[in-house]
């Protein structure tokens, strides 16, 4: 599969996922809209910028964990059998299963994931604190960044497209457009809050979401058995 292929799935994956960041960041969302100098009144268009600069720092903390990974993956080509590159794309695919199992509530499994998260989580939530009230638009940034380090089974999925890149630039080009995919979702969710969250709490929605997600798993796995 191209990598253009892959950052075109990277968005989707991103797109889709989304209902679950709807259902599960909805309330942080408009925790950090209050926390834009709680007391003074706000016009749509500052909440809408605010909400823009703290996807800004989300985004930007994925394509940082991105390059990371895809780095990491890298060094493993050395010590891999020839497939290892399609083997971590088999990997991605089953990641995406799990992902689809997880927003269908069939099979929590990546919850263990979230709890490795946590610990990682203690040591950064402190220093969000640093950045509240959120006054200035480098605030809005900076503690956009740390929210994209929440433990998140969603992301940790997406992580693993990264890890088969085969270069920390790829990895983050993949994490940016999986950004990108959660980003109309995100984005809204501080303004139309209640809205969003009741659909995507929507059983049906949520089912659908899981479904195309686990669709996209089994035709991940099934493209790499041919390389």
């Amino acid at each position: 599969m191209a990598f253009s292929h892959d950052l075109i799935a990277a968005f989707a994956v991103g797109f889709m996922g989304s209902l679950h960041c709807i259902g599960m960041c909805g309330g942080i969302s408009s925790a950090l809209t209050t926390a834009i100098v709680p007391g003074q009144s706000r016009t749509f268009k500052q909440q809408f910028g605010y909400q823009l600069l703290f996807s800004v720092g989300r985004i930007s903390a994925y394509s940082t964990a991105g390059a990371a990974i895809g780095l990491a993956g890298a060094t493993l080509y050395d010590q891999i059998p020839s497939h290892g590159p399609s083997y971590l794309r088999m990997l991605a695919g089953i990641m995406m299963i799990l992902l689809g199992l997880y927003i269908s509530g069939w099979w929590k499994i990546l919850n263990q994931l979230e709890r490795i998260g946590v610990r990682v989580w203690k040591h950064i939530a402190p220093i969000t604190r640093t950045f509240i009230p959120v006054d200035r638009p480098h605030k809005a940034v900076a503690l956009g960044f740390l929210w994209g380090w929440l433990p998140c089974g969603l992301v940790y999925s997406a992580l693993t497209w990264s890890l088969g890149s085969g270069g920390a630039e790829r990895g983050a080009l993949l994490m940016l457009y999986f950004g990108l995919g959660t980003f109309p979702a995100m984005l809204s969710v501080g303004t139309f809050s209640q809205i969003l969250t009741d659909f995507a709490r929507n059983a049906g929605t949520r089912m659908f979401a899981a479904l195309m997600l686990m669709g996209f798993g089994v035709w991940t796995i099934v493209s790499q058995m041919s390389h």
